[in-house]
C-alpha cells in the first residue's frame, strides 16, 4: 500500500474517532456510565486529552512511513510561507481566547467539580459562545469565518516549505475533515442557539473560507 494511501487512511481513522467522541451520543453514554455531574466535569478534558494523544500517535505513525519530496521552497519565499503558518497559529490562539482556552480545554469544569461548585455547560461545538446578555459573542476571527478553529489548520498545514507525499495525504484528508466537521458543527450550534445562530449564518460572515474583504 502506498504511503499516501496509508497516511490518508490513518488520518481518516483519527477523524472518525474524534467525531464519534465529540457527538452528543458519546456524551450521553458518558453521563449514563459516570453520572451527569461527573460527566460534565470530566468529559471535555478527557476529549481534549485523547485528541492530543491521538494526534501525537498519528504523527508518530506518519513519521515511520517512507516519503518522497514533492517540492521544497527555500530562501525568502520559505520565510514568507513560515510567516503564513505563524499567522495561522496566531489566528487559532485568538479564536480560542474568545470563549477561553481553559473553557475549551474543560479545565474550568474540572475545577468547579473539585470545589463543589455548579459546573458550567461545556461548549456545544467550536463556535462563538453566548455572552451575559444572551447574544453570541462574534469578535476577532469569528468575524472572518464562522469556524476559525477549523479554518486555521489550513494555512498551518498547507503553507509548509517542504511538501512530501505523506504530508500531502495528511493535508488533503485533514482539509476534508475540517470542512465536513464545520458543516456538522453548524447543525449542532443552530440546534443549541436557535435563532441567534441562524442570524449569524445569515450574516455576511463566510461559512469557512474567509473573504479577503473581511480580513481588511
Amino acid at each position: 500500500m502506498k504511503t499516501t494511501t496509508k497516511m490518508a487512511l490513518a488520518t481518516t481513522a483519527f477523524a472518525l474517532v474524534h467525531s464519534a467522541l465529540a457527538s452528543r451520543a458519546a456524551k450521553r453514554q458518558a453521563a449514563r456510565l459516570l453520572g451527569q455531574r461527573q460527566s460534565d466535569a470530566c468529559y471535555r478534558i478527557f476529549f481534549v486529552a485523547q485528541s492530543v494523544l491521538g494526534f501525537a500517535g498519528l504523527i508518530a505513525y506518519g513519521a515511520r512511513l517512507p516519503r518522497r519530496t514533492l517540492y521544497r521552497v527555500t530562501g525568502p519565499a520559505a520565510l514568507l510561507l513560515r510567516a503564513g503558518q505563524a499567522g495561522g497559529l496566531a489566528c487559532l490562539y485568538a479564536a480560542a481566547r474568545q470563549p477561553g482556552v481553559a473553557y475549551l480545554a474543560g479545565i474550568g469544569n474540572l475545577r468547579a467539580w473539585r470545589h463543589g461548585l455548579p459546573i458550567p455547560a461545556g461548549p456545544y461545538a467550536q463556535g462563538p459562545e453566548r455572552g451575559p446578555d444572551g447574544r453570541l459573542t462574534v469578535t476577532g476571527p469569528y468575524r472572518w469565518t464562522r469556524h476559525p478553529l477549523n479554518f486555521c489548520g489550513i494555512p498551518i498545514f498547507w503553507l509548509t516549505p517542504h511538501m512530501t507525499t505523506r504530508r500531502l495525504a495528511f493535508n488533503l484528508a485533514s482539509t476534508a475533515y475540517f470542512m465536513l466537521g464545520s458543516a456538522h458543527e453548524e447543525a449542532r450550534l443552530a440546534a443549541a442557539y436557535g435563532e441567534r445562530y441562524r442570524q449569524y449564518q445569515r450574516s455576511d460572515v463566510p461559512f469557512f473560507w474567509p473573504s479577503p474583504a473581511r480580513l481588511i
